[in-house]
């Protein structure tokens, strides 16, 4: 039917007016003359050059295709978007070791920097090497871009990781002229008591408040078991702890809440000693923006866009391709 009705409107134009329409396109678009130059060169006026010009590109004469720069991956960004239907992809060149956590830091910060306003309120998770790439690649602005930046999590671990957690928080609150809050509390505390004790200090409740405030979530999608940077931390996971993740089936952690391969949901005994932003009020902030890649992450990342964690990834073109597949049957 589409070509009968491509037919019927060439058939509406004369061979001498077809003649004269591709004449002007190949003016136009393969010599590059402008319209006033080819209104004065085939003695035409201008406005039937515009109309001749529009005719060829509606009969098919001119078609406009669009060639993908190297490392650009429009069509797999796209065909993610729909198939897990996230708001946005953005996906990278798959480089191997820290060369690709540069490569996300600096798509990350890109992003960010285009999309962020002044009414945000970015709660950030803590301990990620990419979203430490990504803060520093982010440049500062000299007018407000956002309202308040959010510890989302305690530092996890050592006293050190601890002051990572709060720099990482600093610096972007800095870059973007926000107001921070920070977490103070660890990540994992040591009993159910002495999380409570944490809870009732009134700068921590401050920052909880501000959770709810938060309106872009910026996360990283750790693993289960957890990453060796985790681990060196002085993550704080007990061993039967560790054993009956395992055995339920986590594949991946965001703030230290877990979730399975579906990205369900899990609640272990841990979550009893976590200090961080849980797993339904994640899941009810507008932009959820998740920054990870690297093939040890496959199965964190599907059950994290899978069960909805997050709904904006940057991420890399071999975990695009790998994502857009069936997920492999582990074998019993």
């Amino acid at each position: 039917m589409r070509a009968e009705n491509e037919g019927e409107r060439l058939s509406t134009w004369s061979s001498e007016q077809l003649r004269l329409i591709t004449k002007i396109a190949v003016l136009y678009h393969e010599e590059g003359m402008g319209q006033a130059d080819i209104s004065k060169k085939l003695n035409l006026s201008q406005a039937r050059v515009s109309r001749y010009l529009k005719a060829a590109e509606g009969e098919g004469i001119v078609r406009t295709t669009v060639v993908q720069p190297f490392g650009i991956y429009v069509g797999l960004e796209k065909a993610l978007e729909q198939k897990f239907k996230l708001q946005e992809v953005v996906v990278v060149e798959n480089i191997e070791g820290a060369s690709l956590v540069a490569s996300l830091g600096s798509a990350a910060a890109t992003y960010l920097e285009t999309t962020l306003v002044a009414s945000d309120h970015v709660g950030i998770s803590s301990w990620s090497t990419t979203l430490l790439a990504t803060v520093e690649a982010m440049r500062s602005r000299p007018r407000k871009v956002v309202n308040e930046v959010v510890q989302l999590i305690g530092g996890v671990g050592s006293p050190q990781a601890q002051i990572q957690a709060s720099r990482l928080t600093s610096h972007l609150a800095e870059l973007t002229s926000a107001t921070p809050f920070y977490m103070a509390a660890p990540g994992v505390a040591s009993s159910k008591e002495v999380k409570k004790a944490f809870l009732s200090d009134p700068a921590v409740r401050a920052t909880i408040e501000a959770w709810g405030r938060v309106t872009t979530l910026l996360v990283g999608v750790g693993t289960f078991p957890a990453s060796p940077l985790l681990a060196a931390s002085g993550n704080a996971l007990e061993k039967s702890e560790e054993q009956q993740l395992a055995k339920a089936g986590a594949v991946g952690e965001i703030c230290l809440r877990y979730f399975n391969g579906e990205g369900n949901v899990m609640s272990p005994e841990i979550e009893e000693r976590v200090i961080s932003m849980d797993a339904k009020t994640m899941k009810q902030i507008p932009r959820r923006i998740g920054v990870a890649g690297g093939a040890k992450k496959l199965a964190a990342i599907r059950a994290a866009v899978e069960g909805g964690w997050i709904n904006v990834l940057i991420t890399d073109s071999e975990i695009a391709r790998q994502l857009l597949e069936p997920p492999r049957q582990k074998r019993k």
